[in-house]
């Protein structure tokens, strides 16, 4: 990695961060400073020394990131090592070589047109491919990174307007902006990391975004397929260059390309190229992908087969809703009894209700509970396993 930075102008700006700026040379030493033969292994925290961490690692003997509490990195296996979110389950290492980094930022180029005049804002934990990502590919496309230590919406939304003009959000972080703007300036604000409520990109439209759908993984580096610049907004995602998508008999999304994983930590290659996703999905006429949800996440109830965060992403639609997670549990009469928690100003029953009138009866949830914060992980996402770990009286039928 670092040959991407000796490559680049010296004097050009490669990070900002507070009221500084490293240049692509500083950067260089920041690098060289901390290369070493031995595998790197990244905590938790967003900071101009966790940038150059993470290109000194990619340099050197290796990076692992995201490891789960107490991990010891093995002898090193692979160039990069990401750990899932482990949102429906328990954390895997994906093994990424650098020829996978390489192929995932020259494929981001080729689709979107970024390149060494952008600025990419960087709000997202680097311990997954979200905010990773953003460092690599600018790296490679010899751009510069603008560094929040974390993501608020009034700061963001700041930064939005200044030297930015490329941004990567989750749905929940662009609901949370969209009262800060205006923006100007912006090319593209990629919105991936799960689905997208109805009326969120024609509200982010309103407010002057350009906004693209975007559809990846950890298995991949981030982006297989992302709405094409200039296309009408839809809920749907075009191929990037290099990238073969088809749907499985079973309707899950298979990925084919240069930026997947070989295989997990611990785990001999993949023989067979197309690595099948998780994600269930279908193929347009022009062969753009849209993604209709998780297959491991299914709740079955009553015989029903219900994709929770097509249920999450109907309840955000209320204006009095922040953020919710719905999950499933043991029932004698229905098997799983759909029931979830949720932040926001609206009484449970009234929610409940509500959603009568906008989903089918075996997608509602039987109970909701008001919280004052939905757990969620670091990438924004709502934390089902904690959910489901919560002390809930979810037997309590009061709802």
């Amino acid at each position: 990695m670092i040959e991407w930075l000796r490559r680049v102008d010296p004097e050009r700006p490669f990070l900002w961060a507070g009221n500084r700026c490293w240049t692509y040379g500083e950067a260089v030493i920041e690098v060289e400073d901390r290369i070493a033969s031995e595998y790197l292994v990244l905590g938790p925290g967003l900071e101009p020394t966790s940038v150059f961490q993470v290109l000194a690692g990619l340099s050197g003997g290796g990076l692992t990131v995201g490891g789960p509490r107490g991990w010891v990195s093995p002898e090193p296996e692979a160039d990069l090592v990401v750990f899932t979110s482990g949102t429906t389950g328990l954390p895997k290492g994906v093994r990424l070589t650098r020829d996978n980094l390489e192929a995932a930022a020259a494929a981001s180029m080729k689709h979107l047109g970024h390149d060494a005049e952008d600025n990419w804002l960087l709000a997202m934990p680097l311990h997954h491919v979200g905010g990773l990502s953003i460092v690599v590919r600018q790296a490679y496309a010899g751009g510069s990174v603008t560094l929040l230590p974390e993501f608020d919406p009034v700061s963001f939304s700041a930064a939005m307007r200044g030297r930015v003009t490329m941004v990567s959000v989750v749905p929940t972080m662009l609901r949370r902006i969209l009262g800060h703007g205006p923006f100007t300036g912006l090319r593209a604000v990629l919105v991936g990391g799960g689905p997208i409520p109805d009326g969120l990109l024609e509200e982010a439209v309103a407010a002057r975004l350009s906004v693209l759908p975007s559809y990846g993984m950890t298995e991949t580096f981030g982006q297989v397929a992302t709405l094409r610049p200039g296309a009408q907004i839809d809920r749907k995602a075009h191929p990037l260059p290099g990238i073969d998508i088809r749907i499985e008999t079973d309707g899950r999304i298979a990925v084919r390309g240069e930026q997947v994983s070989p295989g997990y930590l611990g785990e001999p290659d993949r023989l067979d190229p197309w690595f099948i996703t998780n994600d269930f999905g279908r193929l347009d006429a022009d062969g753009a992908l849209r993604v209709l949800g998780r297959s491991d996440s299914v709740i079955i109830t009553g015989g029903e087969n219900v994709n929770p965060e097509l249920v999450e992403a109907a309840l955000r639609q209320h204006p009095n809703v922040a953020e919710v997670c719905v999950i499933g549990v043991a029932d004698d009469e229905w098997g799983q009894r759909l029931v979830g928690i949720y932040e926001g100003d609206i009484e449970p029953a009234v929610l409940i209700g509500w959603a009568h009138g906008l989903l089918p009866s075996h997608m509602v949830p039987k109970q909701m509970r008001l919280v004052e914060s939905v757990p969620t992980l670091s990438i924004g996402k709502p934390d089902r396993r904690a959910v489901s770990a919560s002390d809930f009286s979810w037997d309590d039928r009061a709802d």
